[in-house]
């Protein structure tokens, strides 16, 4: 009688034992922990383009000319306007999208001044410069209010070889 009872109790012990078993290897696998090797990420490409661009109008011209590297440029700007002093200096700045925001260091009339510079690039390829109201800070010139700009083609830039 002894034994009747016994291997019931003897089994039940067995198959919870095993059964507790399978639950920790299940709870062990489904709780690990994955590492991701990261060193191994895509990196951005960068583009590097020079473009150059000009400006006639009657007897005004003006040239720039645009070094690209990704979202920063640089270049160089002159503007010679009829019965105005010429300037000529670089930019630097940075692309967004179709827009180019940069500040322009030219030498005019003896001095040295900073002006912010903005451009548009239009679906027709060209560059048009933006005009607004402007404002003083830091001994630099920037526009007051960028989203208030107007691209009416006061000054457009047309592709150009570069010299």
């Amino acid at each position: 009688m002894r034994h009747q009872i016994l291997i019931p109790v003897l089994l039940a012990g067995f198959v919870i034992s095993c059964n507790s078993e399978n639950a920790n290897k299940t709870t062990g696998d489904s709780t690990a922990i994955v590492k991701t090797d990261t060193t191994t990420m895509p990196t951005k490409t960068v583009v590097n383009t020079s473009d150059c661009y000009g400006y006639t109008k009657n007897r005004d011209t003006a040239s720039l000319k645009l070094n690209i590297a990704g979202d920063e440029l640089t270049g160089e700007l002159s503007y010679k306007l009829f019965e105005k002093d010429s300037n000529k200096g670089k930019i630097a700045g940075e692309l967004r999208g179709d827009t180019i925001i940069a500040e322009y260091t030219f030498d005019s009339e003896g001095m040295r001044s900073v002006r912010e510079v903005v451009f548009v690039k239009k679906a027709d390829g060209k560059l048009y410069e933006g005009t607004g109201e402007v404002e003083e800070k830091g001994g630099k010139t920037r526009f007051k209010n960028k989203s208030a700009l107007k691209f009416d083609q006061s000054i457009v830039f047309s592709k150009a070889d570069c010299k």
